[in-house]
C-alpha cells in the first residue's frame, strides 16, 4: 500500500479499525496532527467496544506528549512508551488488527503522523493470516515482548516526558540530549544474556567471571545492571584509564539512582575512599590497595581485563577476596 491518488494508508486504518474487534499498534512516532485523523475512528471504537493498545516510544523525542495524553483519555486503550537509550533505538510501524477467525497486519514505514499517514512517499505491506498462523504468533509475541519492556503511560510519565522536551527547546545544546530515567533504562539483549549467565554461574557457586563483548555494545551498562541486581554494600570498579573511570561513575550513578549508596573516585587527583562505591584507576590501587580490608569489597570489576596479566593488576588480584569478581 502506498499514498497515491488511488488511496493511503489512513483510509485503510480508518476501515480496520471500525471492522475488528481488537488492535495493536506498535510506532516509534505519534505526533498530535497523526493522532487527530484517527480521533473519530479511535471514538467510535470506544463506542463499541473495541480494545486495542498503542506501543510508541520517546526515540529521537519526536512522539508528542499531548498526543500521548489524549490517547489516555480512551478508556478502551492502554498505552505504553518504550524509553529508548544511547545504545537502542525503536522503530517500529506496525499496526495489527484481531478479527474472529483471521488478523490483518500491516507493516511498514509509516508512523502516526500526518504525512506519513496521506502524503509521504511509503510502503506498507498488508498481510492476512488465519488466527493460528506460525506469521501472527510470531508477530504477537515479538509485539508481547516489546510490551512487557515498556513503560505505563501514565501522568507522572507524560508530564516528566513533557518537561523534558520543553528544556531541550530552550537550549540548543541539549538538543542531542535523550529522555533517559533510572527506572526506564532497560538491558538491551547483549545485556540481558549477559547478565542470565553470570545469574546461572553464581548458582553453580562460580565467585568469578568474564564477560567478552564488541566495543560500544553496553558493558559498562551490564555490569552497572548486575550490580543493581546483586546489591553489593561495596563495589570496587578497576580501570587503567581515568577519562573510562568518570565515565563508568556517571552511568552507574545513572543507574543506580535513589539509594543510599554514595559514589567516588580513587585516583591521583581524587580519593573519597569512604565511598561505597568506590571507582579506581589501577595505577592508583596498586600503591594503595593495602589501605583497604581483604575484604572490603563484596563486588569487584575489572574493565579492559586483558591488561590483568600485568603485575600491577596481580598484585590488586591476590589482594582481596570479594564474594564476586567480574571481568570485561
Amino acid at each position: 500500500m502506498t499514498n497515491s491518488n488511488n488511496g493511503n494508508l489512513l483510509n485503510e486504518l480508518i476501515q480496520s479499525i471500525k471492522d475488528c474487534k481488537r488492535f495493536y499498534f506498535s510506532v516509534a512516532f505519534i505526533n498530535f496532527s497523526g493522532l487527530q485523523l484517527l480521533l473519530e475512528s479511535l471514538k467510535a471504537a470506544e463506542e463499541n467496544g473495541t480494545k486495542g493498545q498503542i506501543l510508541t516510544s520517546t526515540y529521537l523525542n519526536f512522539t508528542d506528549p499531548k498526543a500521548m495524553d489524549k490517547i489516555k483519555q480512551f478508556e478502551n486503550i492502554d498505552l505504553k512508551v518504550f524509553v529508548t537509550d544511547k545504545e537502542i533505538g525503536f522503530h517500529t510501524k506496525v499496526y495489527v488488527f484481531e478479527y474472529e477467525e483471521s488478523f490483518k497486519v500491516i507493516i511498514g514505514s509509516s508512523n502516526i503522523t500526518q504525512s506519513a499517514l496521506k502524503s509521504n512517499i511509503e510502503w506498507n505491506v498488508e498481510i492476512v493470516t488465519k488466527e493460528n498462523g506460525a506469521f501472527i504468533r510470531n508477530v504477537l509475541k515479538e509485539y508481547q515482548q516489546l510490551w512487557d519492556r515498556s513503560q505505563n503511560a501514565d501522568e507522572e510519565f507524560i508530564n516528566q516526558y513533557e518537561e523534558f522536551l520543553s528544556k531541550i527547546k530552550q537550549n540548543q545544546k541539549s538538543q542531542q540530549l535523550i529522555f533517559e530515567k533510572a527506572e526506564y533504562i532497560v538491558p538491551n539483549r547483549m545485556q540481558r544474556r549477559a547478565m542470565e549467565n553470570l545469574e546461572r554461574l553464581r548458582t553453580y557457586g562460580e565467585n568469578k567471571a568474564l564477560v567478552i563483548s564488541a566495543t560500544g555494545t553496553g558493558k559498562t551498562y551490564m555490569s552497572a545492571f548486575d550490580v543493581k541486581n546483586f546489591q553489593p554494600k561495596k563495589l570496587l570498579f578497576l580501570v587503567h584509564r581515568e577519562e573510562i573511570l568518570k565515565k563508568a561513575k556517571d552511568t552507574f550513578e545513572s543507574l543506580i539512582a535513589n539509594t543510599d549508596k554514595t559514589f567516588g573516585l580513587f585516583t591521583g587527583n581524587h580519593k573519597k575512599i569512604s565511598a561505597d562505591y568506590l571507582f579506581s584507576t589501577i595505577q592508583t590501587m596498586s600503591r594503595c590497595y593495602e589501605e583497604f580490608k581483604r575484604d572490603e569489597f563484596d563486588y569487584i570489576i575489572y574493565d579492559e581485563a586483558h591488561h590483568a596479566t600485568s603485575p600491577s593488576y596481580q598484585k590488586v588480584m591476590d589482594y582481596f577476596t570479594p564474594e564476586f569478581t567480574l571481568g570485561m
